[in-house]
């Protein structure tokens, strides 16, 4: 490197102005040492393999941005309006969108010229016997003053705060990505946890019919044990069982109280909002689960509407624009500095002719030696792109994989409804003759309740499929991005060759 600075040095003259200078760069650059980077990440979007042929429906159309909406429930899109509003991680991600805009402000700051005022007043005293003759030199303490505009800038010739521009503009860009990934797992955990609550509220009113049936069915026992119909046996069997039903509905009753003030949190609300919630199991019910399908070209489009995916991908592309603007630290920096103002011996001498001041020049830096402090940072940025695309490939899988899973899932599901809904018809059918045939003396109590505990594992299953159906439906339309676009959305973020 010292040979290479001093072949430099030879080539060029000094002339009468030194602007010879401005010619060092160009010669300078040739000296920089920038370490080759080997193994190099490849950022490609793959292409992967279609999976519209997991649906024989017609294909649906790609989610609108108000997904929840095609449920028609108010409540529910209440409580998601009231937590995109107000719920603190939402609140957090426009944080850090207004941290990645203001640092991008920072580095579009950083490339232009930068000017500034400075003024100074002293009292000094000059020695007789430095510079100054002491004949010419000012006697005793003196007024010194000095104000000028002050002029710099750095000519961007390597491209480093154009890679860190685009880097800041790349991250802002992969902020606003996970504002909306962070809006769509909001929205889709609020309709996730409504689901829930419908499910247990749905068993609570199950457990309240067995309760009701079981009561009944005691009463009855203990009529037929005063006729002397039955045993007292029997009658406690009854009545032991219909505590248990009475103790099951407990339970179901704690886990509908716990699950209110879960939404309340998740909403950012206190728990008396949860409570508020108006439920019916009958919601459950609703026809659309029957119109399961995948969008036309589900492979290709995924890959912009899944804001996870896109913020992944843009996070690299900053990275590998920092990794620009790291490597472009090893070449000399050139500044173009000017001022202008007065400076006087005397500030009554400040604003009178003569007093002015100006200078205007360049000056470059070429790093020699640091202790490797360059190639490490080098090496750091690099290592940092790499992690990047691979998590970028590893959130493109893992979306990939979600909506194949959901598509198994959904398949799985068409059968299991239809054939739980036969089954509570059937249990519903077996309890009412078991009834009739115990009333009339043909069978016995065990074959009652047994029925009963048929008739009630059957709805119960049945509810639990109508929930995991709903629960299929959200979890399709996050896979699906949740009506979000890159196009939409316009990300303006960079990426030039590192």
């Amino acid at each position: 490197m010292t040979q290479c600075i001093a072949a430099a040095a030879q080539r060029i003259r000094p002339r009468r102005h030194g602007w010879w200078v401005l010619g060092l760069p160009a010669l300078l650059a040739a000296c920089a040492q920038v370490p080759e980077w080997e193994g190099k990440a490849v950022l490609a979007q793959p292409v992967p393999e279609p999976l519209q042929a997991a649906s024989h429906a017609p294909p649906m159309d790609w989610p609108t941005q108000q997904w929840w909406q095609r449920y028609g429930d108010a409540q529910l899109d209440q409580l998601i309006a009231q937590a995109l509003e107000g719920a603190p991680d939402m609140a957090a991600a426009a944080a850090r969108v207004q941290q990645a805009r203001a640092m991008l402000g920072v580095s579009e700051a950083a490339a232009a010229p930068q000017l500034s005022a400075r003024a100074s007043v002293s009292e000094d005293k000059l020695s007789y016997n430095h510079l100054t003759p002491e004949a010419f030199a000012p006697r005793g303490m003196n007024d010194y003053g000095r104000a000028t505009l002050e002029l710099s800038w750095s000519l961007d010739l390597w491209g480093k705060q154009r890679a860190a521009v685009a880097a800041a503009a790349g991250e802002l860009a992969a902020r606003e990505a996970d504002a909306a990934q962070a809006r769509l797992l909001l929205s889709s955990n609020v309709a996730l946890a409504y689901a829930q609550l419908l499910r247990l509220a749905a068993n609570a009113q199950t457990l309240e019919q067995s309760v009701q049936v079981r009561h009944t069915t005691a009463d009855l026992f203990e009529q037929r044990y005063a006729n002397g119909l039955e045993n007292q046996g029997s009658v406690h069997s009854a009545r032991a069982r219909l505590a248990a039903a009475q103790a099951e509905l407990a339970q179901m009753q704690e886990q509908v109280a716990l699950q209110r003030n879960s939404i309340a949190a998740l909403i950012g609300a206190a728990p008396d909002r949860g409570a508020a919630i108006e439920l019916d199991a009958g919601r459950l019910q609703s026809p659309w689960h029957q119109q399961w399908a995948l969008p036309e070209q589900l492979s290709a489009n995924l890959l912009g509407r899944r804001p996870d995916v896109v913020a992944a991908r843009l996070q690299a592309q900053a990275l590998e624009s920092r990794v620009a603007s790291q490597q472009a630290e090893f070449y000399p920096d050139v500044n173009l500095s000017a001022f202008v103002g007065v400076q006087s011996l005397g500030l009554d001498m400040l604003t009178r002719s003569g007093s002015g001041i100006a200078s205007v020049g360049p000056a470059v830096s070429l790093p020699i030696f640091n202790g490797g402090r360059l190639r490490s940072q080098l090496g750091a940025a690099r290592a940092r792109y790499d992690e990047a695309v691979a998590q970028y490939r590893s959130t493109l899988n893992r979306a990939l994989q979600e909506v194949a899973d959901n598509a198994v899932s959904q398949r799985a599901l068409q059968q299991q409804l239809a054939a739980m809904q036969q089954a509570v018809t059937a249990a519903t059918e077996a309890h009412r003759v078991a009834r009739n045939r115990y009333e009339g003396g043909l069978a016995r109590y065990l074959d009652v309740l047994s029925a009963e505990d048929q008739l009630l594992a059957s709805v119960r299953q049945l509810v639990d499929v109508q929930s995991r159906a709903l629960t299929l439906d959200i979890g399709l339309h996050r896979a699906l991005g949740g009506g979000w676009s890159e196009s939409a959305a316009a990300p303006d973020a960079v990426s030039p060759k590192a």
